[in-house]
């Protein structure tokens, strides 16, 4: 199957926007997560991919057509991030590079560039089988609010991908991320909850709610903090809920968490050291973007 970008889908994929750009320029944010496949689900929604029977099936059909629709995707949202004036993780994306294809996310400055990409890299046995190609580097990159990481789709349930941004210094987490609704319900606090616990950032997590390819999802769009800077100690500064809707906000306050590190200096207690000399072999590009 082979797509065809054609001008009324974009236009109609505009209109789509409009509401969200909207949103974004009442609410004062300085960074925006959207969740893991927001392209393919761009691409439905534009009418792109046929009929597809199932989530894998539309996410094939999304592959073949990637090389085309993925950089139409990312220049729909640096506009966006652009007339927002916001920094903006748009979700995930497919990429060619070579013979390969990897499942991505970037990072968009409030100028409309993209200040860099992050490839996933631990893929699920059904994304090996689709064709999919894992990443091998971590970077995190330079902000006005803090160094901020991307965690992206299943790299939240492999411990080493947060501890390795957290000892680049990270500051802010960011997951792009998608639960299907036959997972149990919590597995999700497996994933970056726990990350966050244990190396101390912030985590904005931003899950999939659309129903995409037939397939729902249930995740819940959270923003973390330490347990210790959090009023009832759940280590949630928001949670989303089906009352309120899937989107949520909070204020990141730097200034207690450096406190509740202070306190309680969770790294001090582990072995740095050992981590930056055997953990980065397993990632040998890992290293730092700015802006």
């Amino acid at each position: 199957m082979a797509c065809s970008l054609n001008e009324p889908a974009f236009c109609s994929a505009n209109e789509y926007y409009a509401g969200l750009l909207s949103l974004l320029t009442r609410g004062e944010c300085e960074l925006v997560v959207l969740p893991a496949h927001s392209a393919l689900l761009f691409a439905e929604r534009c009418g792109l991919l046929g009929s597809p029977e199932s989530f894998f099936s539309a996410f094939s059909a999304y592959l073949k057509c990637c090389a085309e629709l993925t950089p139409r995707f990312l220049e729909v949202h640096t506009e966006l991030a652009r007339s927002a004036g916001v920094f903006l993780v748009p979700g995930t994306f497919l990429e060619i590079d070579g013979a390969n294809c990897y499942h991505s996310s970037a990072l968009i400055g409030p100028n409309g560039e993209i200040c860099g990409r992050q490839r996933q890299t631990h893929l699920s046995r059904e994304e090996r089988a689709a064709g999919l190609s894992r990443g091998a580097e971590l970077r995190t990159f330079s902000t006005p609010s803090g160094t901020a990481g991307l965690v992206v789709g299943s790299d939240a349930w492999y411990p080493e991908v947060s501890r390795i941004l957290g000892l680049q210094g990270t500051d802010i987490a960011c997951h792009p991320g998608s639960i299907p609704e036959s997972f149990s319900p919590h597995y999700q606090l497996c994933g970056m909850w726990k990350e966050v616990q244990q190396n101390q950032f912030f985590g904005i997590e931003s899950q999939l709610s659309p129903t995409v390819g037939g397939e729902n999802f249930q995740g819940r769009c959270a923003i973390h903090a330490p347990c210790e800077m959090t009023e009832d100690k759940s280590g949630y500064l928001a949670l989303s809920s089906n009352k309120e809707g899937p989107a949520v906000s909070a204020f990141l306050d730097f200034q207690a968490r450096r406190k509740a590190i202070r306190e309680y200096p969770l790294y001090a207690f582990l072995n740095p050291p050992a981590y930056r000399r055997y953990l980065p072999s397993l990632y040998p590009s890992a290293g730092k973007e700015k802006e």
